[in-house]
């Protein structure tokens, strides 16, 4: 008898110690970065696609540091080429927000290449006539990179700035002798393939990561305010809706159904003040791909193509 009871007493201990559910990782989309540097030194040459490049490394490096979840950037692409926007929508806040509560995430990664900086100086040389007896011809070069990048995540609802982040990325290289013959390979004749601005780079980025993953748990988990339409309708109660995974909607969701009524409009101005739609009933979520879903309605009224679907109430 007391064998059990210790059992048991130890079941519940075990039990009570048992660590929570980890909380969802929070879901993000990283968006091209712009090119905010001064000009001069290595941004004179800088390749246009530098700033996709460096969401490229940060989405790699979020994804290794597993502060969060991110989004295909392919999924980003898509969207951009289906809503007909341009790369420098990417960086606008009001376009980059919509285009968040498209994709559904929770918040979207907004950031700029603050500086960029390659330097080259001739410090001095060895004899020029011993080094040519010896085949060569060097000197000395002090070579700094310097990279800095900055970003802040934003509320895809709100459009407000959750957290911020900065990395910033240093190499200096002093005394070092190379061949001038051989000095592309060391420094390079483009930026953007040059070893030792990418390591500075490289090392802004995982700053930069390490930052935004402290912000991690700012970021509230999003509630999607669904409004979609009816597709289809049949005499079972199944409906097919307009709205997918895309707009936030998974397995097991409820949404409510309305009849859309007249509209209200301010006699004054003639502008829609409302909408005095009907509700019908209710529907929950069977199945769920990118652009669709399939419901099953409860309600007494009849379902018709093109009756509204929206989220229920948020509590007050």
């Amino acid at each position: 008898m007391r064998i059990a009871v210790w059992a048991m007493i130890l079941g519940a201990a075990t039990l009570s110690a048992a660590p929570d559910n980890p909380p969802a990782k929070r879901r993000v989309a990283v968006f091209d970065f712009d090119f905010a540097a001064a000009p001069g030194g290595a941004t004179q040459n800088a390749a246009p696609n530098l700033g996709k490049a460096v969401a490229d490394l940060l989405v790699a490096r979020l994804v290794q540091d597993g502060a969060f979840s991110v989004i295909e950037r392919s999924a980003i692409d898509k969207l951009l080429a289906e809503q007909n926007l341009t790369n420098s929508d990417r960086t606008d806040p009001i376009a980059a927000a919509k285009l968040g509560r498209i994709l559904g995430v929770d918040a979207i990664v907004l950031g700029a290449i603050t500086r960029y900086e390659f330097e080259d100086k001739v410090t001095g040389g060895g004899n020029p006539f011993t080094d040519l007896a010896h085949g060569s011809l060097s000197n000395k070069h002090e070579i700094t990179a310097y990279v800095g990048i900055s970003a802040r995540l934003v509320s895809p609802d709100t459009a407000e700035v959750l957290g911020v982040g900065e990395g910033i990325g240093e190499v200096d290289h002093k005394g070092v002798r190379v061949d001038v013959r051989d000095r592309k390979r060391i420094a390079g004749s483009s930026p953007v393939n040059n070893p030792i601005l990418d390591d500075a780079r490289d090392q802004a980025i995982a700053h930069l990561a390490a930052q935004l993953g402290q912000n991690a748990p700012k970021v509230p988990a999003r509630i999607p305010v669904v409004e979609g339409l009816v597709a289809d309708a049949n005499e079972s109660g199944r409906l097919i809706l307009n709205v997918g995974s895309r707009n936030g909607i998974k397995a097991g969701d409820r949404l409510q159904v309305w009849r859309a009524g007249k509209e209200i409009r301010d006699p004054a101005t003639g502008a829609v003040l409302m909408h005095d739609d009907i509700l019908l009933g209710d529907a929950i979520v069977a199945t769920v791909n990118e652009t669709s879903s399939i419901a099953t309605y409860r309600g007494t009224e009849p379902v018709k193509t093109g009756d509204l679907v929206k989220s229920l109430p948020r509590p007050q």
